[in-house]
Order: structure tokens, then sequence, then C-alpha cells
């Protein structure tokens, strides 16, 4: 089997020590480089340094012809977050993800998500439950459904509010949480805002006029005292991708709430996060790398739009004699499922019936492009 261990943590560690690494491929993936750079690595484990809720990381590892992921972190958040970018991005047949709280635990489980609560002493339960030789279904996992009935465990509510407002919940009471809640009061909105860090909530507390709850806003306990239950909308911005997906997931899953709104630090998880059943992702790279593009006419590529919702953006695309296509005519140019060419500006004018048209140097390509296709749609283009 070829197996990704995800975290050389003491789980993790013993884990490897105990599977016959001879017999399995097994690859080793954690942030801390100190921690792979040691004798304490069985030989032929081969490992990498980095952050595994990055898909490029993660591929980059072996994700695509994995047989077994196991998500080992101590960060139970980072681990559901792999477990489910294992399953819907790379299809693996085998994902555990290793999760400490007991209602979280349940929650995802029926969800489709193997879940495991595990301490050192259990790795050798673990290694043996891969090898077939424990007392365990081998069954593969059931496919992770955002949309599904199947994955949902409360119907969610329509979004609607009798006078124009609504109920938000913003987990995460940093400076992003505190001027949004601000914003949401000034505008008639109910708030509460979620806060972990006891210092950052104390000083929320003083400083809003809002209820501030202490607590991890990803859990169902702490999102029920916050009223989840009669929430319009969740507002996850707290600095961590993997904590504002699960805290949506579980706002909708859980308590039925119609909006799930993510903040988002790495742009590459956009994709990965609505697909994983976010609502709109926000993301403030994305946002200002939009901006400067925009502001350089000379820029090869553009985005003229982003419609995030639907995971698709409106690009232009300027081509010069160097162009792949330059000399080719428009209806010749193939692209990528759910991308197609909206128009050509050309010396001031728009051409949109452009099926005879042969592509110069110096027209602009205006196309409707999905976001997960931006890159190959940019190499066809220019190369």
């Amino acid at each position: 089997m070829k197996i990704i261990v995800i975290g050389y943590g003491r789980a993790g560690s013993q884990f490897v020590k105990k599977i016959d690494t001879q017999a399995h491929e097994v690859i080793v993936i954690d942030k801390e480089s100190g921690v792979l750079e040691g004798p304490d690595v069985p030989k032929g484990v081969r490992v990498f340094i980095g952050n595994a809720i990055d898909e490029d990381l993660l591929r980059e590892a072996g994700a695509e012809s994995a047989d077994v992921i196991l998500a080992l972190t101590r960060d139970e958040n980072t681990n559901l977050m792999i477990a489910q970018i294992a399953q819907v991005v790379f299809n693996v047949p085998k994902v555990i993800a290793i999760v400490y709280d007991p209602q979280r635990e349940a929650s995802f489980h029926e969800a489709g998500i193997e879940t495991l609560a595990i301490a050192v002493a259990g790795a050798e339960l673990l290694a043996a439950r891969l090898e077939g030789k424990a007392g365990v279904s081998g069954t593969a996992l059931e496919a992770w459904r955002p949309s599904g009935q199947a994955s949902a465990r409360v119907p969610q509510r329509p979004l609607e509010a009798q006078d124009g407002s609504f109920y938000v919940i913003v987990v995460g009471g940093g400076l992003v949480g505190f001027y949004l809640a601000r914003a949401l009061l000034k505008n008639g909105h109910e708030v509460a805002i979620i806060e972990q860090n006891p210092d950052t909530y104390e000083l929320v507390s003083q400083q809003i006029e809002c209820p501030v709850v202490l607590g991890d806003g990803s859990t169902i306990a702490v999102l029920e005292r916050a009223g989840a239950s009669r929430a319009n909308v969740l507002c996850a911005v707290t600095d961590h991708d993997q904590d504002n997906l699960i805290a949506c997931q579980v706002a909708k899953y859980d308590f039925g709430i119609p909006k799930a709104i993510a903040r988002v630090k790495n742009p590459k998880n956009e994709a990965v996060m609505r697909r994983l059943g976010v609502d709109t992702t926000v993301s403030s790279t994305a946002i200002i790398t939009n901006v400067i593009e925009s502001e350089l006419p000379t820029s090869p590529a553009r985005t003229l739009a982003s419609l995030g919702s639907c995971g698709v953006g409106i690009m232009e695309y300027h081509l010069t004699q160097a162009s792949p296509v330059t000399g080719r005519q428009a209806r010749q140019i193939k692209l990528p499922p759910k991308c197609s060419m909206v128009g050509i500006l050309r010396r001031g004018e728009a051409v949109t019936r452009f099926d005879s048209v042969v592509l110069e140097s110096g027209d602009t390509v205006v196309a409707l492009v999905s976001i997960n296709q931006e890159a190959a749609v940019r190499k066809i283009f220019l190369g």
C-alpha cells in the first residue's frame, strides 16, 4: 500500500515505527522540519515539509495514487480538512482523521469521514488495522457530499428575515471580526462574536455592544451557546483556513444555518472550500491581486470579475506575436470544461461572433473561466 501520514508527532511517529516500511510505501508530511531531519525517521520513508491542507503539496507527495491517508496532527480541524481534500479532490480510498471532540467525531463520522480517537498506545492498533491483522471492516469510505441529503444532519432553513435584518455569528474576534461585527451592528443586524483567545475575548467584550462567547467556534457546544440554531449567517474570519472551513460546515450541517461565509488566507484553498460546502469565500490576497492587475493595463492576463459563488471568473488575455494561439482560428481553440470565449477586443471594437476570426497579435480575448482551470487557460492563450 501507499500510505501518506500527515503529522509526525507522537501518534504519527509511533505509527510509522509500527508499520512495515519495507512492505509499504510510506510518505510523511509535517510542518516542522526539525522532526523530520533527525535519525528518528525510519529508512526508506519519504518526507515532505509543509502544511498538508495545501492541495499542491498533497499532490506532490503522491495523494492521487495513495491507498491510505492518515491525518494525525495535533489540530483536529486540520485533520478534518485534510481528510475531506483527500476524499473529494484525490479520491483516496481510505482516509482516517484523528478527532478529539466526541461530538465532532460523531458528526463527521456520520458525514462519511472515518474518525479515530487515538493515542500513542493506539498506533499499534492502527498499524494492525491497515495491514488486515485486526477484525475491522475494510469497506471504502463513503464520499463526502456537502450538498447531499445524506451528509446533512439538520435541514437548512431558508435565508429570510421579516424586517431585513439577520442574526449573524462572527467566528473570530480579531481585527477582521471586530470591524465586521461593528459594521453589521451599525446596519441594524443582530451579531454575536465567538473568540477562542482569552485575551482577545476580554478586549473585544469591553469594546463592542454585542454578545461575545469564549470558545472554539467550530465546535457544536460553543455554537449552541452562541445561538446557532436561530442564526441566518455565519462568517468565519479567523486566521486559519481549516478552522474557518470546519466552523462553516458545522454551522450548515449541524444547525441548518443557510449562509456560511469563510475568510481564506491561502487563495489556493478557495475552490476546495467551496466544493466542501462553504457558500462564499473571501480572500484578501486574491482581492489585492485582482486590484493590482486591473491597474496594470499591460498585464498579459487580468481578472475583470470574479463570480466567487459560481467558482468562475471573467478573464482577459492580451495576445502577442509569441502567443500560441496567434494566427489560429478562434473556433479551433479548445478550452477546458466550463470555460468559453466570450469575445475578442480588436482595435477598439468588440467582436462577439468570432467563429471564422483569426486571432492576431494585439487582440484581447475575453473568456469565462473556471477558477480551477485558469492556469490551463492562461497556458493555452499565453504559453
